[in-house]
């Protein structure tokens, strides 16, 4: 496992969303490293920061520069040449006009993260958070019964990507990577570059605002989506990590040690279904068993055979295998739901109370 580095400055993207909020977090109790956070809006995310983070700002190891548009050239060009180390987490993400809002930002803002640390003496890692969709396309690989590994790449074309927002995001991740490395090629750089290609992410959200949706995409949407008011446990994506653990990843990468201009596909050892999770949420939490449905004996509780497999022996020798559990990560995850909807049915019994007049 790779050993920590001595301290620097980091340059964080994405620092109010889930992945980077938890990045966040760690850099700032479990390392003693400097941190400049990247906020699209002062006025919505420093209040909250500020109070969450009040003793390191005041040692000066917490700092904010606002960005309201990371696509505008020249962006990160100045705080880059404050930073050994950029860790680039935000990802435009978006469930209409997908090609404008999702794919043509995403290359544009990881081009200039890149450039910044090309024109700056002093930045010399660039760490970039990826997908592991890059590796192969869905749903058509998804039971394809293939190996994929760091070396695979995603074969999803432009003329798909406007299609949904699943296309959309993995043709913006894998095309945005490709990029990158191409950009990396053109000429030696005083810098090295690290995609972690990351799996479905589930877990405790420690982010401003979070709002669970059934909609939305990612590992803690899945769990929400298949498993509760559902007649049968619904397909999870089986390859996923706990929001800590790929937090944690990150960091980890910051490390001299972990060698660069590498891909690192990583995941949990451990597979997710729907049906241990169904079991396990309703072991945990029994007042959701009329929400959550029984497991379906007839699915069974092993991975389809013809799942697609993947080749993550990289990353394990870099970055370890002792990640939080399918049912931890889970537990978490549902928590963090039932927490949301009570304070959602809370906001409704008030609202009704004001509409009736109790508090005008």
């Amino acid at each position: 496992m790779a050993a920590s580095t001595s301290p620097s400055t980091i340059l964080l993207t994405g620092a109010t969303g889930l992945v980077g909020a938890a990045t966040l977090f760690q850099l700032m109790h479990e390392s003693s490293h400097t941190v400049i956070a990247v906020l699209r809006s002062r006025a919505k995310s420093e209040a909250f920061l500020a109070t969450k983070y009040a003793p390191q700002i005041s040692a000066g190891r917490l700092s904010f520069l606002e960005i309201p548009d990371m696509t505008s050239p020249g962006v990160f060009d100045d705080a880059a040449t404050q930073s050994d180390a950029i860790i680039h987490i935000a990802t435009p993400l978006a469930y209409d006009d997908v090609i404008e809002k999702v794919v043509k930002p995403s290359g544009t803002i990881v081009h200039n993260v890149l450039l910044a640390a090309d024109k700056s003496e002093r930045t010399k890692r660039v760490i970039v958070t990826g997908s592991i969709v890059s590796t192969f396309r869905l749903p058509n690989d998804l039971f394809s019964g293939k190996t994929v590994s760091a070396e695979s790449w995603n074969d999803i074309p432009y003329e798909e990507a406007g299609l949904n927002p699943a296309n959309a995001y993995q043709y913006s991740k894998t095309h945005s990577e490709q990029q990158a490395w191409k950009f990396m090629s053109e000429k030696t750089r005083s810098f090295d570059l690290i995609y972690l290609l990351a799996p479905a992410i589930t877990g405790k959200s420690i982010h401003q605002g979070f709002v669970p949706s059934k909609e939305a995409l990612g590992g803690q949407a899945g769990i929400y989506r298949d498993l509760f008011d559902k007649e049968k446990p619904g397909f999870l994506f089986p390859y996923f990590m706990d929001v800590e653990d790929v937090a944690k990843v990150h960091v980890m990468s910051l490390a001299p040690s972990v060698p660069g201009n590498e891909r690192y596909l990583f995941h949990s050892p451990e597979l997710m279904t729907g049906n241990d999770m169904a079991r396990a949420v309703r072991e945990d939490f029994p007042q959701l068993r009329s929400r959550v449905p029984a497991p379906d004996v007839e699915a069974g509780d092993a991975v389809p055979p013809n799942l697609v497999k993947t080749d993550i022996s990289k990353a394990e020798k870099v970055f370890g295998t002792v990640w939080k559990s399918a049912r931890q990560t889970t537990r978490e995850t549902v928590a963090d739901i039932i927490a949301f909807e009570n304070r959602k049915q809370i906001r409704v019994v008030m609202t009704s109370m004001d509409i009736n007049g109790v508090y005008s």
